[in-house]
């Protein structure tokens, strides 16, 4: 072959579909998954396709299928890594953070939360900028159906609650607003740099207003508390008052009690009161390695137990490198020895986890930082009390849990990818279905999790906030780049075949959020939850009839080729 006619070969395959594997013989599948660059890609811990065929080299569908039961036992082992990060580090973390930034449950979720859960998303979405934009709008909007519909019902489902009215009839509208105007500017099938632009003012501009009404209301709230102290406020302005400090605050809540946590209390530690600094040091690390309390073993029954000794080397695995912060627990999670050792391994492990494989000598470079504070850490803290400055560790164990739920995640999708690939599954269906359920296990994991502790507002707000940073900022700031490296400054961004129907469901899903909220007086129950489930089946219903040409999607007939 000549150098001209390889370049030409060498350009076509980077057009190739993975999923063309599936219409090749199964001894032909190898050399085609090695020298297509699609099934190559964007990997994380392993290659599965690879591993398939080229490994395994199944010459048979039954062979094959037996690998698919070794995929579905993974995802469930990738369940129970993230609840578990999920209930024993991120969730209290967030709470901590959440009580020592004064921020409101509301404000926590549509901030915090959904930056940690959609964070990694964009990232990702920033770093593969340069490829082709074919699926990113299904992509976005897919995702975001299924975390406002099937998440946000889930939530709903778990716990009924009320939501304040003016919080939750202004996340909606913005989203509305985002989405409506996102369908707007790509009508002619491109978004312009100005356009990108926009995209990202509408988000910052409701990141400034969620921010000022925080900024009212607690001055609002310390106006009433200095009347309160002056004498001068009437028996409905105290209803008023101690309405406003639930709303302005979150309070840290036991998770089996329903009651407040005294803080202070917890801070005292089981060994009382100790003259030496490091008394007991050893003991308080081994009990800390514990993967369960004996008590819970004894009260556990057959199922229980089983499910615990699978957990076990799980959680001592993510207990080694993640702090503990729980104001619940005794010294509010704190062991000198373990946390100390912590500050050298949290940063290892997340520059392991997320740096390609080339470059994890950059984890030997954080050793210099690391190290000396770890050693001044060990100096000026105690056995008995968690140090004053133990809320950073909360950071730490976010940051920490944030990169162990992105992996998992990550690895998910993987593994979702190529149960789509070997079902023949389009890339559009993949985007808005399957690679949806695997970006967001995490969100689903953490959100219920944070319902089930307590704290269902925050939860539901994340499931509104974290979809509309996504979509937003996913976006505008993927068009912004490609319109900076556009000569055009413009760049294109088709809908595909399933981009219109998931448009269509993003309104019915949003304009239903802003009925059923206004006729229940802001009582979220748990029919909207069900029902929510239920609208986001049929969604996936659609796709699939529109996925097996059973119906028309609402897409033009020269969408069909946009992926």
């Amino acid at each position: 072959m000549s150098e001209p006619d390889y370049e030409d070969f060498s350009s076509y395959r980077n057009f190739l579909s993975c999923s063309n594997v599936q219409d090749l013989e199964y001894s032909d599948r190898c050399e085609y998954v090695r020298e297509t660059p699609e099934c190559m890609d964007k990997k994380y811990f392993f290659n599965y396709i690879e591993i398939l065929y080229c490994s395994l080299r199944p010459t048979s569908d039954s062979q094959q299928n037996w690998f698919l039961i070794l995929l579905l036992c993974l995802c469930i082992l990738m369940f129970m890594i993230l609840g578990t990060t999920a209930d024993k580090f991120f969730c209290p973390a967030l709470e901590v953070m959440s009580k020592m930034l004064g921020l409101s449950e509301h404000l926590a979720g549509v901030t915090l939360l959904a930056f940690g859960n959609g964070s990694p998303d964009l990232f990702t979405n920033l770093a593969g900028a340069k490829e082709s934009s074919a699926t990113l709008y299904t992509n976005m909007l897919g995702s975001s159906i299924y975390v406002t519909a099937f998440i946000g019902g889930v939530i709903c489902v778990i716990r009924s609650f009320r939501v304040d009215g003016s919080n939750i009839l202004r996340d909606t509208s913005f989203f509305l607003f985002g989405v409506l105007f996102i369908d707007y500017a790509m009508k002619d099938g491109k978004i312009t740099t100005w356009e990108s632009i926009y995209l990202i003012m509408i988000y910052i501009v409701y990141l400034a207003t969620i921010l000022l009404d925080q900024y009212l209301l607690k001055r609002h709230v310390h106006s009433l508390e200095a009347m309160a102290l002056n004498g001068n406020l009437s028996a409905d302005s105290y209803k008023q008052l101690t309405m406003f400090r639930q709303e302005a605050n979150i309070d840290i809540i036991h998770r089996t009690s329903r009651t407040s946590v005294d803080i202070e209390s917890t801070r005292r530690s089981v060994y009382g009161n100790q003259t030496n600094a490091n008394e007991n040091l050893f003991q308080q690390f081994l009990d800390s390695l514990k993967p369960f309390e004996l008590v819970d073993w004894h009260q556990a029954s057959c199922i229980q137990k089983s499910l615990m000794c699978l957990k076990a080397p799980m959680t001592c695995m993510l207990v080694l490198f993640l702090p503990i912060v729980n104001y619940e627990e005794e010294r509010h999670g704190w062991s000198k020895l373990l946390n100390c050792l912590q500050v050298i391994m949290t940063p290892q492990v997340m520059v392991l986890l997320l740096c390609e494989k080339s470059s994890w000598y950059l984890g030997l470079y954080s050793l210099v930082v690391t190290i000396p504070l770890s050693i001044l850490c060990f100096m000026y803290t105690r056995t008995d009390e968690p140090p004053k400055f133990h809320a950073v560790f909360a950071l730490i164990s976010a940051l920490g849990s944030m990169c162990a739920i992105y992996s998992c995640a990550s690895e998910t999708v993987e593994i979702l990818y190529v149960l789509g690939i070997i079902l023949n599954c389009s890339n559009a269906f993949l985007g808005c279905t399957l690679l949806a359920w695997g970006n967001g296990v995490g969100d689903l994991i953490s959100d219920a999790t944070l319902a089930l502790h307590g704290y269902p507002k925050m939860a539901f707000a994340a499931c509104v906030g974290g979809p509309f940073f996504n979509t937003l900022l996913g976006i505008g700031c993927v068009m912004l780049l490609k319109n900076l490296n556009s000569e055009t400054g413009s760049a294109t961004l088709p809908s595909g075949p399933l981009g219109e129907n998931c448009f269509v469901f993003i309104l019915l899903i949003l304009f239903g959020t802003l009925m059923w909220s206004v006729t229940t007086n802001f009582h979220i129950r748990r029919c909207i939850g069900v029902f929510n489930i239920l609208l986001y089946g049929l969604f996936f219903l659609y796709t699939v009839l529109g996925e097996c040409e059973v119906i028309q999607t609402y897409a033009e007939i020269s969408q069909y080729g946009a992926e």
